[in-house]
């Protein structure tokens, strides 16, 4: 009488980082002063920076929920990139100046990408029928 083995083949699921997107902290705080100088120009100082931390909350909480981060990505990916283009501009030779920015635009916008990466894939994974291969062995 021979003997079966059952194997069951399961993914390994995607472990999400709750790290990463906390990098979007400087954008949110750099965001949500122009956010308060437009909506609220004459609020208190109390009033300012309770609705600063409300919105810097909302833009790191927006950055952990999938689809939705599109908008707190593209935003970061804007004020990360002017962020660290303004000690490249004071790179005298012209042609050395463009290729620093171009590179730290690509760096900026793998790091948000990174950020939607890791806030979208597990719902992907969740919407994926995820049906375990079953094997039987000799």
């Amino acid at each position: 009488m021979a003997k079966y083995q059952v194997m069951i083949d399961d993914k390994p699921k995607y472990e999400k980082n709750y790290k990463l997107p906390l990098i979007n902290i400087v954008a949110a705080v750099i965001w949500s002063i122009p956010f308060h100088q437009k909506l609220f120009p004459d609020a208190g100082w109390w009033v300012t920076f309770g609705l600063c931390a409300a919105f810097v909350v909302m833009y790191v909480v927006l950055s952990y929920l999938p689809i939705i981060v599109a908008v707190p990505s593209i935003a970061g990916v804007i004020i990360l990139t002017a962020l660290f283009w303004v000690p490249a501009d004071y790179i005298g030779n012209n042609v050395v100046r463009i290729i620093v920015k171009v590179l730290i635009a690509i760096v900026c916008g793998f790091i948000e990408l990174g950020i939607f990466a890791n806030a979208t894939v597990p719902w992907l994974e969740g919407k994926e029928a995820n049906k375990p291969r079953i094997r039987v062995e000799k």
